[in-house]
């Protein structure tokens, strides 16, 4: 469960019980005569709350625990990783719950004491006083439920479980412990119920060594072993019960590990409850109490009473069953056996001074042996001289009992060599050896101890006659016998010569060559002398002594004492050999931009002889990377391995599992092994043979078996590292792969530390450099500050007293602001009166306009007049138009306007109508002249055809033409088709001209045209030929008025309607006139042609000089500008034809252009290679690019800006935090102000910490102080660092719980963090503060980061800045306080790209080269949404997106189809029966 919702558990069960205490402090008030059974029943509900609200706080205190382990282990397991050491001896820290600024448990310790005042209460439980140190309401305190105190189960209530009680009166009592450990110094009895006693080893050697140690001391001890799990695993998985050799066995362990593990014992982790029964009947015995324990050490008897408490509350009484017996049997025989020794030991002074004088062996063990059957000498147990007395003799006789038993050790006991820390110097025929290594190392050595030097098997065995000596800076000791080298040259002789021996000792197969080179094979540190001066006589052997340098060494101890595994003994003993694979290669690594050859770095990896922990090895070692070769491909190597037994084979067969069994010795603990192996077998097997799988699997199952109790992946890893890690073809392969990874790690640390050297050096010089540039930039400064300090002084000191200078000035500032002001004033009149000048002159324009329409069209006015037809009152103008240029004649224009609706009528009246209409109108015998149609009296005539119509209630004017017929006789009228239409050809003869009128009956227009009788004839003349310009009779005869029909058909066919191409109109006109008319167009064509040739030319050459090419950025492709009117067009400028002109050349020109609304010529920068343009030169715009990317950068770092308002309340709220911290500085708003002010402006780190602390004491739990003072805690890096960090997480976890709206620190937030960084935004610091904000209380890990970048960029070598920043980036991955679900952006730029695969559409797998934190090295990325994830991805969920946004193409089959995702630009399929989704299609 989440510790938000075990917190949430607790209140409830707390209101729950307040509610209850609330209620019975009302009863209790109230003068009720029927409350008892209320009493009851409230005081049962508070006995049942307590214990709910208890076990809750139990459960919440244990999560977090365990939370607390697993970062810890994760910590450990990566500083392993990272070869840092760590803290070994930290325990898990106890988590008191805060209820009102106070403990919970503490309270409930008293907080029910006002109980002893309710009758009631007395009546149900007897007593006033047991309501005292009492929160469960039980008839005795939870002093006496915890302690040794015997109490009954009688209670007033039913179902009262004891044990739970007596759990939750342990962790009441346990909160009280440690409140007031950090108070007041704790008594070790009292601390004793909780924690396991401080173990001094010295003080308990005594007891240690004795071979008949008391029985409270074994049981202790012992107990304390298996409680503090420092018993190897394979004794307490299969413990069942405690015999009398287990105990002792067990209590010889040594106290090492005890010591450390009851530094760390947590109280609240759950013991094995197995265990737990095993140890209860010896830890509860009744002769074990502590109160009889008289004559033992307190250490021992601290122990007892821890163990007692922690059985009493683990398990119930009734619980031990009939194990007490065999436990009462065993601690009988402990004592006695103590009990009657000891009196042995007592007797023996008497005797001593006789076995003294006796120096014969047999004399002595005999003399023993009589004296250890004196068994009635006892001291008196009351006279406490006796009892001193005794006890000292007992640890001497002890020890020489000891020291006698080792001198009669069998000799005959199998030892092993076991390497010391140190090589040593010796001299063949000396007895003494020079030890070369520090003195810690040599202590391992002692007078008697037996050791090999130079070869762990061909050297003999050499005693030490006295302990290692310091003198004169070298430190020695002396063999018992001279020193003989020669037998090991013999042993190497008869090694190389003999077949056998190289077979049966590989360790011994490098040899030497002829050129004095070692041949690979084991390392070797000492040095033999090159030469040995021999006597002259050849038959004599006698030579100077060999001198021995650098030789190892090894210890002689008893194989039962040897814990190595069996591969790290022949390690030890110098049988693995080395192989030199890249001598002579030019291989290389490369890390880090850094490459290193593989030969070197192979030789820097060889063994080294010394066997130093691992932390002060220099180089990375084979040995340290053994135990981290995969499991899989050991057990891979092995199957491998057993296949090539004879017969080879790719499957392993029921023989070769038997032989390996054998070999391997599988389940040594296991009854009936041969059978459970051979079961393994018979499940696995496949036709009586393993295949890769089944082999692994058959490990697998031999693990479980072998320890059960063990998770499966660390029961294969025991099995397989005790078993086939020593098959030769496996060990070889492990060596060998061990070997490639410390070359390995130790390239990556060897091209690391030089990347890392470099980039030292580069701060270092970069420092260097920062500091002698602003010392320099310091010292130009003040020269120049006191140079102009100076002047300004000397010129201020020369017009001080110059008081007519004085008015001047002053004077001037007047006469200046004047004469600005008049200036100014004179301009802007100016400015008015050019802007009125110009409107008037713009207005002077339109006027005469307007007056030269208006008397153009008063010039072409005829006639005027206004008329009523039908009651509609209308206005009548006439106007004449001589178009003169134009082909047609003179016309009229008639307009009517109709003032009601507005609406004015057009009507256009040829010359022939006007003539027309007016002669008959006027009656007319001759034509008239236009003088005469001017006329007023003829005008008048013509708004007399005006019909007045009404449509829709709307007048409509119409010119009626009635009665106008052309002149002459209509002789042919007929229908003709031209231009898609019908028209109506009406033609009329008079005696001098032909007329022929056309009408439109579609769109109700007249057409007219004329041909002179003149033209007739020249037109027929032309058509029908002229010879001699003679007419033919026969040729004219078509114009006879007989043949008028001829003539007729003959003019109609040549008669053409078609549209005018200037108007658009429809027009008729004749043949010939057409024929001219396309002459005319031929001949203007051809001149066109030839003026557009020549003006083509000319217009080239000017174009090639009037236009440039340019780059549109826009379009991206090249434009062409003018260079006059600096106009541009995308298309080549036609007159260039298929030239072209040159590309712009790459710069800046400065241009000129006439800005129309200011009238002045402004000036433009341009670059027409790019396409670019800008108001500003090259220096300006550079300069307002780096303006405005500060700003846009300072705003997404800081946000918005502030106003003016907020920068004045601003001011005053710090202004006034200053003053009242003066006035009043033991006031905590003014403390907590000030301090901030401090921290986040001065940034004054050391004079903000104590105002912090003072802010903290006085009120611990307020959000708004624990988030601030996290936020310096973190900014200020007070070591310990790692205690800083845990403290300022759960200031900030209390904070979060009690302000989780965060409602408390946003004016904070606003006043002093974010009003620091707009005030200094140059400043790292203020950066760092801003930025931990929003890292641990907005929770904006990205902004965080820009602002931590933002800081780095400022001074990166601000030791603040970067481990916050380190910090910060280590914690954001899993297992952190600042978990994401993947790492930020700022990761993905720097990573690589793994993997990519059509069905993961826009996910990416990818690697970190530089991830801080091993296995989070690979995650995925949506190279879409910008999203990052360590975990995989929801593939269904991401199909079910992609198939949502696709669009759907074809059914490739009845059951799949396929999509197009638009965004991946790909497709998928989709089968709607199995609902699966794949990149191709499946068939």
């Amino acid at each position: 469960m989440d510790l938000s919702q075990l917190a949430d558990d607790i209140l409830r069960h707390i209101n729950n019980r307040e509610a209850l205490i609330q209620r019975l402090e009302t009863l209790h008030r109230e003068a009720s005569h029927s409350r008892g059974n209320r009493v009851q029943r409230l005081l049962y509900g508070i006995h049942n709350a307590s214990l709910a609200v208890v076990e809750a706080i139990e459960a919440w205190n244990v999560s977090k625990q365990e939370d607390w382990y697993r970062r810890r282990n994760l910590a450990r397991h990566i500083e392993s990783h990272a070869h840092e050491p760590s803290n070994a001896d930290e325990s898990c820290p106890y988590n008191a719950f805060i209820w009102n600024e106070e403990s919970y448990l503490k309270k409930m310790i008293y907080d029910l004491d006002f109980v002893r005042d309710i009758p009631e209460a007395i009546n149900l439980f007897g007593s006033e006083r047991i309501f005292h140190r009492n929160p469960f309401l039980l008839p005795y305190c939870i002093d006496e439920i915890v302690g040794e105190t015997e109490h009954s189960s009688a209670t007033p209530w039913k179902d009262v479980n004891l044990h739970r009680v007596c759990k939750a009166s342990f962790l009441i009592l346990l909160d009280e412990f440690h409140i007031n450990r950090d108070t007041t110094d704790m008594l070790p009895l009292a601390a004793a119920k909780f924690l396991p006693p401080s173990i001094n080893t010295q003080e308990l050697s005594a007891l240690h060594v004795m071979s008949y140690p008391p029985a409270a001391a074994v049981v202790a001890l012992c107990c304390g072993h298996l409680i503090l799990d420092t018993v190897e695993a394979d004794v307490t998985n299969k413990l069942i019960f405690l015999t009398k050799s287990i105990m002792l066995k067990i209590f010889r362990h040594p106290l090492v590990d005890f010591v450390e593990k009851a530094k760390s014992f947590n109280p609240l982790r759950n013991v094995d409850n197995s265990l737990i029964k095993i140890v209860a009947p010896f830890v509860m015995h009744d002769t074990l109490k502590p109160e009889l324990q008289n004559n033992m050490p307190e250490q021992i008897v601290y122990l007892l009473i821890w163990l007692r408490v922690l059985v009493s509350r683990s398990i119930n009484q009734c619980e031990i069953g009939n194990t007490s017996k065999s436990a009462n049997k065993i601690i009988l025989e402990l004592e006695s056996d103590h009990q009657r020794h000891s009196s042995q030991f007592k007797g023996c002074m008497s005797s001593t001074k006789e076995t003294c004088a006796v120096h014969d062996e047999r004399d002595k063990e005999n003399a023993f042996i009589n004296v250890s059957v004196q068994t009635e000498v006892f001291p008196d147990e009351n006279d406490a001289d006796a009892a001193d007395s005794s006890a000292n003799f007992e640890v001497s006789a002890m020890g020489a009992l000891e020291k006698f038993l080792d001198d009669k050790r069998s000799p005959l006991a199998q030892q092993n060599p076991f390497p010391v820390e140190v090589t040593v110097n010796i001299t063949e025929g000396s007895r003494i050896v020079v030890v070369n290594g520090v003195e810690k190392a040599v202590n391992k050595l002692q007078r008697g101890d037996t050791i090999r030097i130079y070869d762990a098997h061909e050297s003999s065995d050499w005693k030490l006659s006295n302990d290692p000596t310091l003198s004169d800076e070298t430190i020695s000791f002396c063999l018992t016998e001279v020193y003989d080298h020669s037998k090991i040259i013999a042993q190497e002789k008869r090694s190389k010569a003999n077949t056998l021996n190289r077979l049966c000792y590989p360790y011994k197969k490098d040899t030497v060559d002829e050129g004095g080179n070692r041949a690979p094979g084991v390392i070797s540190t000492a040095n033999e002398d090159a030469f040995r001066h021999v006597a002259s006589d050849k038959t004599q052997s006698t030579h100077s002594p060999l001198h021995i340098r650098q030789a190892r060494i090894w210890k002689l101890i008893p194989s039962d004492e040897d814990n190595r595994p069996q591969w790290r003994r022949e390690y030890d003993n110098g049988d693995i050999p080395w192989v030199d694979e890249y001598i002579g290669s030019s291989k290389c690594e490369r890390h880090f931009r850094v490459s290193v050859p593989l030969e070197v770095t192979e030789q820097d990896c060889r063994d080294w002889p010394y066997l130093l922990d691992d932390e002060q090895y220099i180089h990375r070692q084979r040995l340290h990377y053994f135990e981290h070769v995969p499991l899989s491909d050991v057990i891979d190597e092995a199957f491998r391995a057993v296949c090539r037994w004879h017969p080879k084979g790719t499957l392993v067969d029921n023989v070769k599992w038997a032989k390996l069994s054998r070999k391997m010795q599988f389940l040594p603990n296991v009854k009936n092994s041969q059978h459970e192996i051979d079961m393994a077998f018979v499940r696995h097997n496949r036709d009586r043979k393993l295949d890769q799988q089944r082999f692994h699997a058959i490990f697998e199952d031999i693990a479980s078996i072998q320890h059960p109790s063990m998770p499966t992946r660390d029961a294969l890893t025991k099995v397989i590292w005790s078993s086939i890690v020593m098959l030769p073809d496996v060990n070889a392969m492990m060596w060998r792969e061990s070997k490639e990874m410390a070359i390995h790690e130790e390239a990556v640390r060897v091209c690391a530390q030089i990347r890392i050297a470099a980039f030292v050096r580069k701060i270092l010089q970069f420092a260097r450099y920062k500091d002698a540039k602003l010392s320099a930039i310091t010292i130009a400064k003040n020269v120049r500050r006191f140079l102009s300090r100076r002047f300004v002084a000397k010129i201020f000191k020369a017009l001080k007293d110059d008081e007519q200078y004085q008015q001047r000035v002053k004077c001037a500032i007047v006469v200046q602001q004047e004469w600005r002001r008049f200036f100014w004033r004179n301009l802007f009149l100016h400015h008015q009166e050019r802007v009125r000048a110009e409107r008037r002159k713009q207005i002077l324009i339109t006027h005469a306009k307007l007056k030269e329409e208006r008397e153009r069209k008063l010039a072409t006015l005829v006639y005027r007049d206004v008329i009523r037809i039908d009651a509609t009152l209308a206005v009548v103008t006439i106007h004449l138009q001589d178009d003169a240029q134009l082909r047609d004649d003179a016309s009229m224009q008639l307009i009517v306007y109709v003032p009601t609706t507005k609406r004015t009528f057009f009507f256009k009246l040829a010359e022939n109508d006007v003539r027309e209409c007016l002669e008959k109108a006027l009656s007319s015998e001759g034509k008239l002249s236009w003088d005469e149609m001017l006329s007023e009296r003829a005008l008048k005539e013509l708004p007399k055809r005006l019909i007045l119509r009404l449509v829709r209630n709307q007048p409509i004017f119409i010119f009626s033409r009635r009665h106008l017929v052309e002149k002459g006789i209509l002789v042919d009228k007929r229908l003709v088709r031209a231009d898609g239409d019908i028209f109506i050809l009406s033609t009329f003869r008079s005696p001098h001209e032909f007329v022929f009128n056309a009408y439109q009956p579609s769109k109700r227009l007249h057409m007219r045209t004329k041909l002179k009788l003149p033209k007739l004839i020249e037109w027929i003349h032309d058509a029908m030929g002229d010879e001699d310009n003679q007419q033919d009779d026969s040729q004219l005869s078509i114009l006879h008025p007989k043949r008028q029909p001829d003539l007729l058909e003959w003019l109609i066919k040549r008669v053409l309607i078609r549209k005018n191409s200037l108007d658009d109109k429809m027009m008729i006109l004749m043949q010939f006139e057409a024929e001219e008319e396309r002459v005319l167009k031929l001949v203007i064509k051809v001149q066109a042609q030839w003026r557009r040739l020549r003006s083509f030319r000319h217009a080239k050459q000017e174009t090639l000089h009037q236009y440039e090419k340019i780059f549109d950025r826009e379009n991206q492709i090249y434009a062409y500008r003018n260079m006059l009117t600096d106009q541009r067009q995308k298309d080549k400028p036609k007159l260039l034809g298929e030239d072209d002109l040159e590309n712009p050349v790459d710069e800046w020109r400065k241009e000129e252009t006439f800005d129309a609304e200011t009238g002045q010529t402004v000036c433009y920068y341009a670059n027409y290679a790019t396409g670019q343009s800008s108001w500003l030169s090259e220096e300006e715009a550079a300069r307002l690019v780096q303006r405005r990317y500060r700003s846009k950068h300072e705003s997404d770092l800081i946000g918005k800006k502030i106003s003016f308002a907020d920068v004045v309340k601003a001011m005053q709220f710090i202004k006034g935090a200053r003053m009242k911290y003066e006035q009043d500085p033991t006031k905590l708003s003014n403390i907590v102000n000030y301090a901030m002010l401090t921290h986040c402006l001065d940034l004054n780190f050391d004079a903000a910490r104590p105002i912090y602390e003072q802010a903290v004491k006085l009120s611990p739990n307020h959000p708004l102080i624990s988030r601030v003072y996290a936020i310096f805690l973190l900014a200020s890096r007070q070591a310990p660092h790692n205690a800083t960090f845990k403290t300022a997480c759960q200031l900030l976890h209390d904070a979060d719980i009690a302000d989780r709206n965060q409602t408390m620190i946003r004016s904070a937030a606003e006043i002093y963090f974010r009003w620091a960084v707009l005030v200094d935004a140059r400043n790292s610091l203020t950066l760092l503060n801003y930025a931990l904000l929003h890292q641990c209380v907005y929770k904006n890990y990205d902004h965080a980061e820009k602002l931590y970048r933002a800081a780095l960029a400022l001074d990166p070598i601000n030791e603040l800045v970067v481990e916050n920043y380190r910090l910060f980036c280590y914690e954001r991955y899993p297992c952190g306080a600042y978990e994401s679900s993947g790492p930020p952006y700022s990761v993905v730029a720097r990573s690589n790209v793994v993997e990519t695969r059509l069905d993961w559409a826009e996910w990416s797998k990818m690697i970190d080269p530089l991830c801080p934190r091993k296995g989070f090295e690979v995650f995925w990325y949506n190279r879409f949404t910008k999203e990052t994830r360590f975990t995989t991805p929801d593939w269904k969920l991401n199909w079910e997106k992609r198939l949502k946004r696709s669009k759907w193409i074809d059914g490739k089959t009845t059951a799949q189809s396929e999509f197009y995702d638009e965004r991946t630009k790909s497709s998928f399929f989709y089968n709607t029966y199995t609902q699966e989704y794949s990149s191709k299609l499946i068939a």
